[in-house]
């Protein structure tokens, strides 16, 4: 087919399969896999050479990797060294160990059993990433040990690549061709350190001083090209020349300036490495080896599930994070294309194992978004079945000072939030105890002058009564795993009908939910941030002081309205999401010659004729609500009122000038 019609055609596929994946809340990296599938030699055979195909891999997987270099960090590495090393040491080799034992067990020889087991070790990082970017989870507990463990298995990948030409032939890894490999290992490093210190950043801040865009993106290009290129002639794999090369630049005081112009670029190269993937996989796999092709997605996301948990449980986190982890490690990563490629290349890999494997590949990242999203079901029903008293943890120790505790306040989640609740108790002399989820800040924070910290998950029900919930004043629920309030309400609100139950939110339409959920008072971010943006935004245009004091009171005062629980029958006044949508503020300037020029507000009655209970008035620059019945209305002065469009446009003919 004519190059220009096959590319229109799989550009028309593409946008139809994305926006249809995007609806459907599938991963932009499965539906590339599987436009990549449809349009290559076993599918619609848009594109059929396969000389073509491996070309743009290439491309594909060495832009990638560039790119993924120049994100990459010795310093993030460093901050989370425990979660990197300890975590991801004992994730990726406790899957290797299992695959390989697995493989091994049905007949695979050593060799390809190991490799195996490094291509399932890998996850992928692009799709867990992006799914903690949409859920909000990026900063949290788990969302920090899933960062970790996805660095470690990053890094894991330059020694896996490293081992991977030793294990060509039958005869087990060439040990005489160990010291070779390590020695090309330490020409490698060095390079790394000449490069990234004096030869790379004196090259930059020349071609940067010449202020020319496309001068500095070719050298980019030029120097991801040319790394890549040398270590392809030393005997490695030219991917790990590219990530290379990112690594160096990233490590120089340009990569700002580099990811400023890479990353517009990133989600194409991402795109043509994943197409590329999905043209090798010969669809009719799937149905012909369907028993194999689904015992290796059950033997894969099992174990990757169990080694997941077992890494995060390791690192001392609760049951909640443990099974997130394991189900959001359960997934290929795009690393394990690359070995399973190679392996390929080398024939150390069959034909029919690797079409086998990609067909697992692509369902257990197409699985991966689900497994997430069943975590919070998988939680509770392991905290029904399972004891409560198996969850606990060393750090949750001391438990006849906590049973002292009474009308106190149990803090849930210690973040910047939880400190400042913990800092005016301390100030008011109230006492409290602190509920929180990740280890390392109750082994900080616990001491002789602040004893009262447990480690636990504050949706279980045994911690909450542990913590003294029965006996509690109040429980301030302050944790940054939205998905985790509710659960935690419910159960404080069955456990302890009396206590006050404070909780913060993103966003206002979780409000009403929690509220029906049984807490008494929402914070919500969004709201609270819109507050004070409005204020400082009235400053600037020279609004005194006490005008924009009295309508912070009045938002206020409908913030109260709204997020905290009615003590009457009728529930909440009115739905948050209905208040905002349909009523907005209408300010009416009284015309010359109006109806209402010259009447008192008493006489205008807005409450009867128009069901307006609270209005406004601006008058000479200063605005008013409490307005007096017998107080007249003059011509130029404005009417602000908070109403519906409907009611403002029956209400406008009030004020405007009477035709003759």
């Amino acid at each position: 087919m004519d190059l220009l019609i096959a590319s229109a055609s799989i550009l028309i596929l593409a946008i139809v399969l994305l926006y249809i994946g995007q609806r459907l809340k599938v991963p932009s990296i499965v539906s590339f896999l599987i436009i990549g599938m449809l349009v290559g030699p076993f599918g619609l055979r848009l594109i059929t050479n396969q000389d073509a195909i491996d070309t743009f891999g290439n491309i594909g997987i060495i832009l990638l990797l560039f790119t993924i270099g120049l994100e990459f960090s010795f310093q993030k590495l460093m901050r989370s060294w425990r979660t990197v090393i300890i975590g991801g040491t004992v994730q990726v080799l406790a899957t290797i160990v299992a695959i390989t034992f697995i493989s091994r067990y049905s007949g695979m020889p050593f060799n390809e059993a190991l490799i195996f087991g490094f291509i399932v070790s890998l996850s992928s990082t692009a799709i867990v990433m992006k799914i903690l970017q949409e859920k909000g989870e990026v900063d949290t507990i788990q969302g920090r040990t899933l960062l970790g463990v996805l660095i470690f298995q990053d890094l894991a990948i330059i020694p896996m690549m490293l081992i991977t030409p030793l294990l060509v032939g039958s005869g087990g890894p060439d040990m005489n061709a160990l010291p070779l490999q390590v020695g090309k290992v330490a020409f490698i490093i060095l390079i790394i350190i000449v490069m990234a210190r004096w030869v790379i950043p004196a090259f930059l801040f020349r071609v940067a001083r010449e202020k020319n865009r496309e001068l500095f993106l070719i050298t980019l290009a030029g120097t991801c090209i040319l790394v890549a290129w040398l270590t392809s002639e030393a005997g490695l794999s030219f991917t790990l020349g590219a990530f290379i090369a990112g690594l160096i630049i990233g490590e120089s005081e340009y990569n700002i300036d580099a990811l400023g112009h890479i990353i517009p670029f990133r989600d194409v190269f991402a795109a043509i490495f994943f197409l590329s993937i999905g043209m090798l996989l010969n669809t009719q796999t799937v149905f012909v080896d369907f028993y194999y092709v689904a015992m290796m997605v059950l033997i894969i996301i099992a174990v990757k599930i169990l080694t997941g948990i077992v890494a995060a449980k390791v690192l001392g986190m609760p049951a909640r994070v443990c099974i997130f982890t394991g189900l959001a490690l359960c997934q290929i990563g795009e690393f394990s294309f690359v070995l399973a490629k190679n392996g390929l290349d080398t024939a150390l890999i069959p034909e029919g194992v690797y079409q086998v494997f990609l067909a697992g590949a692509i369902i257990t990242m197409a699985l991966t978004p689900f497994a997430m999203n069943a975590s919070p079901a998988v939680v509770d029903l392991l905290y029904r079945v399972v004891p409560a008293r198996f969850f606990k943890h060393k750090e949750a120790a001391g438990e006849e000072q906590e049973e002292e505790l009474s009308d106190h306040i149990i803090i849930a989640g210690y973040g910047i939030s939880g400190k400042s609740v913990a800092r005016a108790a301390t100030i008011a002399g109230i006492p409290y105890m602190v509920i929180e989820m990740n280890p390392e800040i109750i082994r900080q924070e616990r001491s002789s002058f602040r004893p009262h910290f447990m480690f636990g998950d504050a949706v279980q029900a045994e911690v909450l009564e542990h913590a003294g919930i029965r006996r509690a004043r109040t429980l301030v629920i302050v944790v940054s795993e939205e998905e985790a309030i509710p659960r935690i309400i419910h159960t404080a609100r069955q456990l302890a009908p009396d206590v006050h139950i404070l909780a913060r939110t993103r966003h206002i339409r979780n409000a009403q939910n929690l509220l029906d959920l049984g807490a008494d008072e929402i914070i919500s971010e969004e709201f609270e941030a819109s507050l004070e943006i409005f204020s400082r935004a009235l400053k600037k245009y020279g609004i005194p002081q006490e005008e924009i004091g009295y309508i912070i009171n009045r938002v206020k005062q409908l913030r109260t309205a709204m997020f905290t629980k009615s003590n009457g029958s009728d529930g909440q006044l009115e739905d948050p999401q209905m208040l905002f949508h349909n009523r907005h503020v209408h300010a009416f300037t009284i015309e010359p010659g109006s109806e209402a020029e010259g009447k008192t507000f008493g006489e205008l009655d807005l409450g009867t004729n128009f069901g307006i209970m609270e209005v406004g008035l601006r008058s000479k620059g200063k605005t008013t609500a409490n307005i007096p019945p017998d107080r007249r209305l003059a011509a130029g002065e404005v009417v602000i009122t908070f109403i519906t469009d409907q009611t403002a446009q029956e209400l406008s003919p009030l004020f405007a000038r009477k035709s003759e």
